[in-house]
């Protein structure tokens, strides 16, 4: 799944009022304005220790490939990594 797609989903409240995404920052170390306004847009680069955590964060929902992809890392490096 992409990133941007799974913290959209997270930032609709629940039936008990609760924001799933309020959640998923804590898990991730981090803010939802942070998520909301950085992360969403990938306006600010991250770190590869953040994108990890981010990637963490979801429980296998979003995978670090996903998050290295939503921040821009060219295909081309994600090979020479593979390989």
């Amino acid at each position: 799944m992409k990133l941007a797609e799974y913290l959209r989903e997270l930032d609709q409240p629940l039936a008990d009022g609760s924001l799933p995404l309020e959640q998923f920052a804590e898990r991730a170390g981090t803010t939802v304005g942070y998520l909301r306004v950085h992360v969403l847009c990938a306006r600010k680069p991250a770190s590869l220790r953040y994108m990890r955590r981010l990637a963490a964060a979801s429980e296998g929902r979003v995978s670090l490939l996903d998050v290295l992809r939503h921040y821009g890392v060219p295909p081309e490096e994600l090979k020479e990594q593979a390989a």
